[in-house]
């Protein structure tokens, strides 16, 4: 989500607030009903727009099913059903918007489908019950901040057809243990993984040029990373306070090793860096011995 995003943020929560609660009608060319165990039900044709100007009470919503013919869900469609727990999607819909179910707080299960190209910044952020999602093969885009703050996922696929792992995409993740990267990813975005606490291992694929700057800071866990020979350049920050990495290799392309990469590392004890590679201030701790190494060799 942007700084453009906010004014609006602001006048949906407003305009929500005023909403009268009603058990169905039509919004958006779609016809819904609620009904008295909280499963709101959407059907018809069309995109699920912004919810300004639809009339539900979302504190009354605590399943939602979208029926067959719905082709997306939009900006803001669902943001802060606080009580949701579980949401189907189904097959006719190809995109989910910014923030769409941000900060539904209560949702444990979220059923993606076969089909789904798009994945919107914040789409999921402040989840923090969901516990699993199967992104789909289909999905080529996932915006920054899509997961950021799902507390409580443990593990998750990336398709190969993504090319980009956004800023914060990953972020405050603290249940995740594990990561598979796909092999078409090309960028790894600012603090896409900051504070994965329980990231134990991480295999970057060939083809990754850039780590971004916070990309892995505080994943406290991490005791294995392998960069590939593809990398250019790793981000300042990109690996601080990781604190069980015992050791790095930076491939031979690299041509700068950021500021603080890799400060506060307290088991870092040796680091082999590419001769020619600048290595910013502060980029390894003290402790750290930095072995310097001509192009190929260890």
């Amino acid at each position: 989500m942007s700084r453009d995003d906010v004014p609006q943020l602001k006048l949906f929560q407003r305009m929500r607030r005023q909403k009268p609660v009603t058990a169905s009608g039509t919004a958006e060319g779609l016809s819904w009903t609620l009904d008295s165990a909280g499963t709101l039900t959407l059907s018809g044709a069309g995109a699920v727009d912004s919810m300004i100007g639809t009339p539900w009470n979302p504190d009354n919503v605590t399943s939602l099913v979208i029926k067959d013919g719905v082709t997306g869900v939009g900006l803001l469609a669902f943001y802060g059903h606080k009580h949701l727990k579980s949401v189907r999607i189904p097959a006719s819909v190809t995109q989910i918007g910014g923030c769409a179910f941000q900060d539904c707080a209560a949702l444990e299960r979220v059923e993606l489908p076969d089909g789904l190209t798009f994945v919107g910044g914040a789409a999921f952020q402040g989840c923090a019950a969901l516990e699993q999602v199967r992104i789909p093969d289909s999905v080529t885009g996932i915006g920054g901040w899509a997961f950021r703050d799902c507390h409580a996922l443990s593990s998750i696929d990336i398709p190969g057809g993504v090319t980009e792992i956004g800023d914060f995409t990953f972020a405050f993740c603290k249940s995740l243990s594990e990561i598979r990267i796909p092999g078409g990813v090309r960028q790894i975005g600012n603090s896409a993984f900051a504070f994965c606490e329980n990231l134990e291992s991480v295999t970057i694929p060939d083809g990754v040029t850039r780590i971004g700057d916070f990309a892995f800071q505080f994943c406290r866990n991490l005791s294995e990373v392998r960069l590939p020979g593809s990398v250019a350049e790793i981000g300042d920050f990109a690996f601080q306070f990781c604190e069980r990495l015992p050791h790095v290799r930076i491939p031979d392309g690299v041509g700068r090793v950021g500021d603080w990469a890799f400060m506060n590392c307290t088991n870092l004890q040796r680091a082999s860096v590419p001769a020619r590679a600048e290595i910013g201030m502060g980029a390894f701790g003290g402790h750290t011995a930095v072995v310097r190494r001509d192009p190929g060799k260890e």
